[in-house]
């Protein structure tokens, strides 16, 4: 078991003996709280449960759970409703969405989230999370304690901001995916039917109005991604436990290829400079070796892109930051296009009296004319990844794989299709591409398929390649490989259960104490 220290307040560290001064690693936090996101019957539910009987029966973890739709229900009443038992599934799932937007609505976007803290912050209370400060002060110092929090799940983006920045480097949110068909097979077992699943799977994914279930907008944050498409419970428990493990630091647990590939994708697009997004690919051939990188950005005379170069250097950096007028070239046109269809429709004498420049410019922008990408100066990365392959002629390109961070464009899908590449991975989806709509003849959603794989991401986040898989010391210890015992491993990310200047006076302490913590 974890053993207490005897935490004094911070005057009394001057003058106490130096085994009543802890260490700084003894004021490290190993508290993890996690939030799940995931499409409605992807399986989050389900992927709860795991990680609770996981890190509860093999990391000798206290489980706290929370559930949002708890809370919904609970304060229905205080926006007109009273949630009761429902006569069926997708009558229980349209009540729980619709209050719970309306709460939304009444209280902010983010007030689920602030419910589910301040149970957090009650339980710390009611289950000894605290001592009294030995100095007289208010303040009490937290306890290391050896404590989850699960949260299942979060629905819209300002949730996600609300528990990042009440729990920064302890948060970890899981996204739990299944292709739509899928989806609509589970529903449909719940004697859904397909009109019903339709209408709830599309509410769920992106509502239109402002304080709507917004999963699309949460998921691509996600720090794992899990595929759960089959009904193998099994192969669901192989993949969050090795993300736990992960988590804790396994030696035995490396990147996987798709980890580090799309690793290299997501490098790549830290290099673009567009003013819409960054954007990076990575093409893989079939054994597995990096043949081409791509980024969004402007191309330049005798190939390749502008990037960041010297004051001094020859080429100058022509992107759009520094082009003209510093403005997105795409943007520009599309308003111009915008005032161009008002001017022409006037000239027409097609308009009402009343009707005003930019009544008409709110109506174009409500179609599809708003998405048109086609006047951007840049190279999507998708295309720069693969035309960097024919540049410098290497070999490896059919049957190949792309890695993007984000949903290829229907411009780039096609080209994609093209270029004998058999399979596509992505993280961030792009509502304007329409390239599931334009080629289905060629591109599918599912990994059976015969066609062009275009899949949702599975593994670690790029973000968190060199958090979590970087070992600052050596995995040996006398020569060979340290044991992991999951029962009293740490987490990999531990956050300091004080303040800096809490840290300063304990080390003023140390200092005068002779001790070198």
């Amino acid at each position: 078991m974890q053993q207490q220290l005897d935490v004094t307040g911070p005057e009394e560290y001057e003058n106490a003996f130096p085994r009543n001064v802890p260490k700084y690693e003894d004021r490290l936090s190993d508290e993890l709280v996690i939030a799940l996101v995931g499409p409605i019957a992807s399986g989050v539910t389900a992927t709860a449960k795991l990680l609770e009987d996981l890190l509860s029966s093999e990391f000798d973890y206290k489980v706290f759970k929370y559930k949002p739709s708890d809370i919904i229900k609970d304060d229905s009443k205080n926006v007109g409703d009273e949630i009761g038992k429902p006569a069926d599934f997708a009558t229980r799932i349209e009540t729980y969405q619709t209050v719970g937007d309306k709460l939304r609505q009444k209280y902010g976007n983010g007030y689920l989230a602030s419910k589910i803290v301040s149970k957090i912050a009650k339980n710390r209370d009611n289950n000894d999370g605290f001592q009294e400060p030995g100095d007289g002060s208010e303040k009490p110092i937290p306890k290391q304690k050896r404590w989850v929090h699960i949260i299942d799940s979060i629905k819209h983006p300002e949730e996600l901001k609300i528990l990042k920045r009440t729990y920064g480097d302890i948060l970890w949110l899981f996204g739990v995916f299944a292709p739509l068909q899928v989806r609509k097979e589970r529903l449909k077992d719940l004697q859904v039917s397909d009109v019903s699943a339709t209408s709830i799977i599309d509410r769920d994914y992106s509502e239109s109005q402002r304080h709507g279930q917004k999963v699309k907008d949460v998921f691509h944050q996600s720090d794992f991604f899990i595929r759960n498409d089959t009904q193998s419970k099994n192969n669901l428990e192989l993949d969050v436990q090795r993300f736990l493990e992960v988590m804790f630091g396994s030696p035995k647990r490396t990147p996987t290829k798709d980890e580090s590939s799309m690793y290299s994708a997501y490098a790549e697009a830290c290099r673009s400079a567009c003013l819409s997004r960054q954007v990076g690919a990575a093409v893989v051939d079939e054994v597995g070796n990096l043949i081409g990188l791509g980024r969004n950005d402007v191309p330049k005379a005798n190939g390749g892109l502008y990037e960041s170069v010297e004051t001094k250097a020859s080429i100058r950096d022509s992107r759009c930051y520094a082009w003209k007028n510093g403005e997105c070239h795409n943007d520009a046109r599309k308003n111009k296009l915008y005032r161009d269809i008002y001017v022409e429709l006037e000239k027409r004498k097609v308009l009402q009296k009343e009707t005003t420049e930019d009544d008409v410019i709110d109506a174009v922008k409500s179609t599809d004319v708003k998405s048109l990408i086609e006047y951007s100066r840049a190279v999507h990365a998708e295309m720069d990844a693969i035309i960097s392959i024919a540049r410098t002629n290497k070999p490896g390109l059919i049957g190949a794989t792309l890695y993007c961070t984000t949903y290829p464009c229907h411009s780039c899908a096609r080209h994609i299709v093209a270029s004998g590449i058999k399979k596509v991975f992505f993280i961030e989806p792009y509502p304007k591409s329409l390239a599931q709509d334009l080629h289905s003849d060629a591109i599918d959603s599912t990994e059976s398929s015969d066609k062009v794989n275009f899949l949702q991401y599975m593994g670690v986040a790029p973000k968190n390649i060199l958090k979590l898989f970087r070992i600052e010391k050596g995995r040996k210890k006398d020569g060979k490989v340290e044991p992991f015992d999951k029962k009293t491993a740490k987490p990999v990310v531990r956050v300091s259960l004080d303040d800096y200047t809490m840290h300063e006076r304990l080390e003023v302490a140390r200092l005068r104490q002779g001790n070198d913590g």
